[in-house]
């Protein structure tokens, strides 16, 4: 989050619902650098607010928050009446990891096998 303080239980507050997430339940999303809910294991419960995925020009596991993921296949959150609009002068936000051009989620490479 754009705020630097910790929630009381020492966990993060996740960009997409607003729930503390912790270390072991979280990523951080390459478009937007904000933490968000993730399960890391198959077994693991709880909240899933993004995805991971391999992408294939970077060779690298990319993350990605669901309002991301959301705002780049067209769809707007929810309670947006329209997108947002961008100021032509406005400064871009600075982002903590490169942004990938392409790739597959995991679950898109799953659903091909089958």
């Amino acid at each position: 989050m754009t705020t630097e303080a910790e929630t009381s239980e020492g966990a993060w507050p996740c960009s997409v619902c607003g729930e503390p997430a912790g270390p072991q339940a979280r990523s951080d999303c390459y478009r937007c650098g904000e933490y968000f809910h993730l399960r890391l294991t198959t077994t693991a419960t709880g909240p899933d607010c993004g995805d991971v995925w391999i992408d294939d020009e970077v060779m690298a596991l990319q993350f990605a928050c669901r309002n991301c993921l959301d705002q780049q296949a067209g769809l707007t959150a929810p309670g947006d009446e329209e997108p947002p609009t961008i100021e032509p002068d406005a400064p871009e936000p600075k982002r903590r990891a490169r942004r990938a051009s392409g790739g597959a989620s995991a679950r898109d490479l799953a659903r091909r096998r089958r």
